[in-house]
């Protein structure tokens, strides 16, 4: 064991309410031994040399143990292995405080341990543990009536329940997976968040029941918070003291065993039972326990089931821990040379595997902190928001690698000899390069090739076919007549109102021949006007049943059952104009206007690769951002390029801000389409991957805070 030296002059003694048991074999099958602190409720583990240490302690002296252990034993130790394993009894409490060093030597570690508040609230608001129940009383009632679980025969019944799942499944398909649309509802929510809470208290039930199996204590059962939302914990630290490590896993596993046993039963149930609320409660029950449990308990690079499965399967307690500092040793020799002794010494092949583990650890971090700073951003309002993505890159990206380069430092100001460049170098001024230099000058953004104009012709009201002048395709010149339409509604309408104004006229004309009558001509006036504005609307609506050309262009989208005689519903689709003349509308983002100008030439590539890339050029950029989408073509929902939401009005709102973009086409060598989705590469400044990062991020910055 590689310790510092002894902190105290005195021989340190024991604590008498310590206990040790024999521990698992290590990897070499060296035997190895775990002690265990009921006071922190932690557990060490040692091997032989510390064993045999501890065996000869009342020599009270490093020397005449060392002695004593050459002669008794294979092991060859000095008094320096005896004096660092004394050091790291007295480093973690685990021996009696002797005398007034001792004492500011606990004390010093006290004050070095107890971070201050923000320091503390920054390493546990993304998860803090609450303790609520002290389950080892019930659950030592209860595990020997349970026995049966943890037996063979009943393990074989979960699989064949689980395959007879599959099988039912299999027939069932289609009525399973289209259930889902029963967890988007209001009530569909409840059911799943229940139904999560039920899945979750069996998965902690399944940890603790299998540890009291085996005899191991479950001091502790809560809720921990994870980034607010509460989620159920249980302590099974205990598990540490058993020797064999089948039992571990058994442990480890346990959870996601139990979850996938009340998913299975929940699968049959929902196969068998009839439409209604019970059945889409077990359809929840069944697909969130199997997506939950295999997406993310088996997760190896969280501290999930899946990670204390790998490390008690490796047997190799402390296993991030252990092995970043093996892949912190390996990029130190490996990229900067520096010699140094590795942390521990392990075989190749596992040395290897540790090393590849912790860089996968270091990358999932990476993009889940990313992740998480993008969350809490838009999740809380904007002030907190933008602290919190603030705290989640600095603390937990930067910090990490800040501290890394500083470590760096101090070991190239140690070294005699200067550092000379590796091949490592090779790659990470590669990787610098392609994040500094202003290589792209190309932007992509998606677009959407249509008319230039376009006009949809529809029936005002209900109304007959009277005559169609065009057909598809046809080239038609602005006011020309397409298609004419009749009303007997509306005839009828304008002829009665015609008799009505041929009686007035004749009433007033009347008025002069009689005196009695005059006193009536200012009303018999009044109702004239009336009817005479009534004709001059209906005359309007009937002048709208004549389609006409809005511009010179092409006539596309006839119905195919378009007839003479024919009867159309009112906005009923007839045909649409469009004019001869494409052009390319497409979006950029905000981030990227500064790049663009009038004038910039670039390529448009259509989907599907039936239509060659033809040059286009920008002929106008808005300078207001897009509040809605209106081109359907090319939002998410509908397999385009642009991330949009589907507000309330049903209106597609664009996830970030979005700027249009007009290009015209540049001597196309072939007829073009009315209408094909693609994407356009648009020559632009220069720029380096850093410069656009730091760009957007500015660009957020000022649209957040309103400035």
């Amino acid at each position: 064991m590689v310790g510092m030296v002894a902190t105290t002059s005195a021989w340190p003694e024991l604590r008498e309410d310590l206990a040790i048991y024999p521990g698992p074999r290590s990897y070499d099958g060296a035997p190895t031994w775990t002690i265990y602190d009921p006071t922190s409720h932690r557990y060490f583990r040692i091997g032989w040399l510390e064993f045999e240490c501890l065996q000869r302690w009342y020599n009270a002296n490093a020397e005449q143990i060392a002695l004593a252990i050459s002669q008794d034993t294979p092991l060859a130790v000095d008094a320096i292995d005896v004096e660092a394993f004394a050091s790291f009894l007295n480093s973690h409490q685990l021996a009696k405080p002797c005398g007034p060093e001792a004492s500011q030597h606990l004390a010093k570690q006290r004050l070095a341990y107890t971070p201050g508040f923000w320091r503390w609230l920054l390493h546990n608001y993304l998860f803090m543990r609450i303790p609520l129940l002290n389950p080892n009383p019930f659950l030592k009632r209860l595990a020997p009536k349970l026995g049966f679980l943890f037996t063979p025969q009943f393990l074989a019944l979960v699989f064949l329940l689980a395959s007879l799942d599959i099988y039912l499944l299999s027939q069932q398909w289609s009525g399973f997976s289209h259930a889902f649309m029963y967890v988007l509802t209001p009530e569909g929510l409840l059911t799943t968040g229940l139904m999560l809470s039920l899945s979750k208290v069996v998965h902690e039930l399944g940890h603790a029941l299998a540890a009291s199996h085996f005899g191991c204590k479950v001091p502790a059962m809560g809720v921990a918070l994870l980034m607010g939302m509460p989620v159920l914990w249980t302590d099974v630290s205990d598990a540490w003291r058993l020797p064999n490590r089948s039992q571990r896993l058994v442990i480890d596993a346990a959870g996601m065993l139990a979850e996938l046993s009340l998913a299975a039963l929940a699968t049959l149930l929902w196969t068998l039972l009839p439409d209604g609320g019970l059945r889409s409660g077990f359809y929840v029950l069944a697909s969130s326990a199997w997506l939950v449990t295999l997406g993310i308990n088996l997760n190896p690079f969280m501290r999930f089931d899946g990670y204390y499965l790998l490390s008690d399967s490796l047997d190799i307690a402390n296993l991030q821990d252990r092995a970043f500092a093996l892949a912190r040793w390996h990029l130190r020799t490996g990229l900067l040379n520096f010699d140094l002794p590795p942390p521990e010494q392990w075989p190749t092949q596992r040395r290897r595997l540790l090393i590849a583990y912790a860089y996968g650890v270091w990358l999932y971090r990476l993009v889940l902190f990313a992740g998480i700073a993008w969350a809490v951003y838009h999740f809380f309002f904007k002030a907190l928001g933008l602290g919190l993505f603030g705290v989640e890159i600095g603390w937990f990206i930067l910090r990490p690698i800040a501290k890394e380069i500083s470590a760096w430092r101090q070991l190239a100001s140690a070294r005699a000899m200067p550092l000379r460049p590796r091949w490592p170098w090779l790659l990470v001024a590669l990787v610098l390069a392609l994040l500094v230099i202003p290589w792209q000058s190309h932007l992509l953004v998606p677009g959407l090739l249509r008319a230039e104009a376009e006009t949809v012709l529809y029936s005002p009201q209900p109304a007959q076919i009277k005559q169609v002048w065009v057909t598809e395709g046809a080239s038609v010149k602005a006011g020309q007549i397409l298609m004419e339409l009749t009303a007997p509604d509306l005839d009828f309408k304008i002829n009665a109102a015609r008799r009505r104004q041929a009686e007035i006229h004749e009433l007033v004309a009347s008025q002069s021949l009689d005196v009695a009558l005059v006193r009536h001509n200012p009303m018999d006036l009044e109702a004239l006007q009336s009817t005479l504005a009534e004709l001059a609307g209906l005359e309007a609506e009937r002048q709208k049943l004549t389609l006409r050309a809005p511009f010179t262009g092409l006539v596309r989208d006839l119905p195919e059952a378009l007839s003479v005689a024919g009867w159309l519903a009112k906005n009923e689709v007839v045909g649409v104009v469009i004019s001869p003349t494409p052009m390319v509308v497409a979006y950029a983002e905000e981030a990227d206007l500064g790049r663009l100008e009038r004038g910039a030439t670039g390529q448009f590539y259509p989907d599907g690769g039936d239509l060659a890339a033809f040059p286009v050029r920008i002929s106008r950029i808005d300078r207001i951002g897009s509040r809605q989408l209106a081109l359907t073509e090319l939002a998410s929902t509908y397999g385009g390029g642009i991330a949009v939401r589907e507000d309330a009005e049903h209106r597609l709102i664009p996830e970030q801000g979005v700027y249009r973009l007009t290009l015209s086409i540049e001597n196309s060598p072939t007829a073009l389409p009315i209408m094909v989705r693609g994407r356009l590469a648009l020559s632009t400044r220069p720029e380096s991957l850093v410069g656009r990062l730091l760009r957007s991020a500015a660009a957020v910055l000022v649209r957040e805070s309103s400035w």
